[in-house]
């Protein structure tokens, strides 16, 4: 039988085995679903239908017994607000029973259910009836009527009620009960049945396990001695196999892999022989081994690289270690491998402090500081000879230096005389030479620079001294042109006021000139006005004449026609009549002419005259026009010659002013060039001052020149500028600031060395 398996692979033979098995485990669930469903349903409508009906039955109940207790405290002789309490009780238990009600009546009702609760709801009516009697009587204080009422009608009809839950509650005990009994029958069957599944398929997988066991123990047993004998080192073990299913191929598999191995342990011993041989470059072929040996081959070359490359990185590092770089760190290697590491960072350390200290004490030299000492004690062998050869370095260089600073300190205290002694070296000696003849020239520089200064002194001091004489009296001087300046500019304004009244008066004159010649036009007019009155006047007195003439005529021909009137007798009274009125008429007329001419002859006698007077008028007008032109002709001269001088006085004042203003510059420029020379008077003092700190060796010619320039004549020293140089200067103060600037720029260059 386990031949016959094992011509079949693994899978099938398992596939079988599971398949039997699924198949009888599938017949066994089905049975048992079919039980269970069942007792399930049994089950169901004894809890969801039989218990859920009696809870509400019960809830039903007790919400009757409750109102059954309240209705008797109701009609015992409490106080009305108790009552109201009862009352209340009574109604909220009666709401309980009606929602209990309304979901018990939602399940369906066998016609014997259905006869049960017709008889609850008619006993539930007569009973609620009853009670609400019995509550009204009690409320409207008839408790005597309401007690008998409740013990001999509402209290039995709530009897009956409650009963009837009873029974009905009684009746789905019952049915529930019966369900429990279906359900419980139904379980014991699917009980049995399982039972009887399960042994069933316990054999019948018992002996399938068995046989398949058997089939696949054997040959995996084989093949795990082989593994077993492998794993120890035997590559020579039998797993020949004839079968063709999973085992067999497996003992196949386990043949090649010893074949495998070996070759694999042949390469690896064939370039351990040459890695010997100094062929590190060689590697196995990893291609000519499949899979996973092929991995292995190339793991093991890529170990042997590793190795190799830790080295090379060693060589590497101690190739850059010895040219002085640094710069880069050994890698941190895993494992025991870390110790080179570690040895390659101590080198690197050691080498970095060397480096340090170098630096160090090459920095501290640089920076002028040669007390700093390498730590020798931090370093062993030729390490520590190094720094201490460095420490001997640094103390011969400080003591050397120190000596070149108590000179350079001496002459900065102002001892020139300190000189550098002792014995020297090298470049140390011609420092000492070089420091000493340094000392020598500043020496000689600071004698000279004395004996000019104190000459600068005495010159600045007279210069300082003539600058203030010269000042005071160049301020008198702007004292004076200022005042002059003042008078100029009040007679300016004089004559300027002089020179416009006497332009208005001119332009007056003009005026009056002009009004008298219109004045004159006018006076020659009225005079031929007056001529031609004095023409018209006598043509009156002419006509008056004529006049006159007709009047008297008329009145002779008047006359005459009434002396022919008169001889024409009675015919010629009308017109004798008309004749002495021509005649009065005539008469009147002529009086009238001659008072007339009377008037004409006066008023031409009055015109001649004003005729006269006129002419008289116009002579005289013409006599004021020329006067007023004369007087217009001389203000005019006048106005102009005031112009003249005005312009003449303001060139004056403007050379005045000038001359004030040029004289105050100069004034300045004596000021400056005063407080120049006291402040190179204040310079060469303390130039003095600060060159008298210096001890020098000898003083004789100092002082000899000294004397020579104080006895030097004063006239030599303090020489009159001329004026044109004082206006000069005047003229240009900005190369005089530029003279001061470059003076001042060389001492400050002075004090800065």
């Amino acid at each position: 039988m386990i031949a016959l398996l094992q011509r079949y692979n693994v899978g099938k033979r398992l596939g079988f085995a599971f398949g039997t098995l699924i198949l009888l485990s599938c017949a066994l669930v089905v049975a048992g679903l079919y039980t269970l469903a069942q007792a399930r349903q049994s089950l169901d409508t004894l809890i969801n239908r039989n218990m859920v009906i009696v809870r509400h039955l019960q809830e039903m109940n007790d919400a009757v017994s409750v109102i059954a207790v309240q209705l008797r405290n109701v009609v015992l002789p409490t106080p009305d607000d108790e009552n109201q309490h009862f009352v209340s009780i009574i109604e909220e238990q009666s709401r309980i029973y009606n929602d209990a009600h309304d979901k018990l009546y939602v399940f369906s009702a066998t016609p014997v259910a259905q006869a049960i609760r017709d008889k609850i709801d008619a006993n539930s009516k007569t009973a609620r009836a009853l009670n609400q009697q019995v509550i009204d009587l009690d409320l409207g204080g008839k408790t005597a009527q309401a007690m008998p009422l409740l013990l001999q009608h509402a209290a039995p009809a709530t009897q009956a009620w409650q009963d009837a839950l009873l029974e009905y509650s009684a009746l789905q005990r019952q049915r529930a009960q019966e369900a429990n009994a279906v359900a419980t029958t139904a379980m014991t069957r699917g009980r049995a049945m399982l039972i009887a599944g399960g042994l069933a398929v316990v054999l019948i997988s018992g002996m399938l396990a068995w046989l398949i066991t058997r089939s696949l123990v054997v040959p995996l047993t084989r093949a795990t001695r082989a593994a077993e004998a492998i794993a120890q080192g035997n590559l020579d073990n039998d797993v020949s196999a004839q079968s063709n299913d999973e085992t067999g191929r497996l003992l196949h598999a386990m043949d090649n892999m010893q074949g495998q191995l070996r070759n694999l342990i042949a390469a690896q011993l064939g370039m351990a022989k040459r890695h010997e041989e100094g062929q590190i470059s060689f590697r196995m072929d990893a291609g000519a081994f499949p899979g996973d040996f092929g991995r292995m081959a190339n793991d093991t070359n890529e170990l042997v690289a590793a190795h190799i490359k830790v080295k090379m990185q060693t060589i590497h590092l101690i190739e850059r270690y010895a040219i002085g770089d640094l710069s880069e760190d050994m890698p941190q290697l895993p494992g025991e491998k870390v110790a080179i590491t570690a040895a390659m960072n101590q080198v690197k350390h050691n080498l970095s402090t060397m480096n340090t200290e170098i630096k160090q004490l090459a920095q501290a030299a640089a920076n002028g500081d040669f007390t700093a000492r390498g730590n020798a004690e931090q370093f062993q062998f030729d390490f520590r000879i190094m720094v201490e050869s460095l420490n001997t370095l640094m103390a011969t260089a400080d003591g050397n230096l120190q000596s070149l600073s108590g000179l350079l300190q001496s002459i900065a205290a102002g001892d020139l005389t300190a000189r550098m002694s002792g014995q020297y070296q090298g470049v140390f000696a011609q420092m000492r030479d070089d420091a000493n003849a340094t000392a020598e020239q500043l020496a000689s520089i600071v004698g000279r620079i004395q004996i000019a200064a104190d000459a600068i002194g005495l010159a600045s001091g007279e210069i300082a001294s003539g600058n203030q004489d010269l000042s005071q009296r160049t301020e008198q001087q702007a004292a004076n042109l200022e005042e002059t300046a003042a008078s100029m500019e009040e007679l300016t304004s004089t004559v300027k006021q002089n020179a416009e009244h006497a332009s208005q008066a001119n332009q007056l004159a003009i005026g009056a000139a002009a009004v008298a010649s219109q004045g004159g036009d006018v006076v020659a007019k009225v005079v031929t006005t007056m001529s031609d009155i004095q023409g018209s006047s006598k043509k009156i007195a002419e006509i008056i004449s004529v006049i006159d003439g007709i009047a008297f005529q008329t009145n002779i021909l008047a006359l005459n026609a009434a002396v022919e009137a008169a001889r024409a007798g009675e015919q010629g009274r009308g017109f004798a009549v008309v004749a002495s009125e021509v005649r009065t008429l005539a008469q009147r007329s002529a009086g009238a002419a001659k008072e007339i001419k009377h008037l004409i002859d006066d008023s031409v006698e009055k015109v001649t005259q004003g005729a006269t007077l006129v002419d008289q008028a116009g002579s005289t007008m013409a006599e004021i026009v020329a006067s007023v032109q004369r007087v217009t002709n001389i203000m005019g001269e006048i106005s102009s010659a005031s112009q003249e001088q005005y312009a003449g006085i303001e060139q004056v004042n403007q050379t005045v002013t000038q001359m004030d203003e040029t004289t105050q510059q100069n004034a300045a420029l004596v000021e400056e060039a005063t407080a120049a020379a006291r402040a190179m008077e204040e310079q060469a003092q303390q130039l003095t001052e600060a060159v008298a700190v210096f001890k020098v060796a000898a003083h004789a010619p100092v002082a000899r020149q000294l004397s020579a320039i104080a006895s030097a004549p004063a006239n030599a020293r303090i020489a009159p500028r001329p004026a044109a140089r004082v206006t000069a200067a005047a003229a240009s103060p900005r190369r005089s600031a530029t003279n001061n600037a470059t003076s001042a720029t060389d001492l400050a260059d002075w004090q800065e060395f």
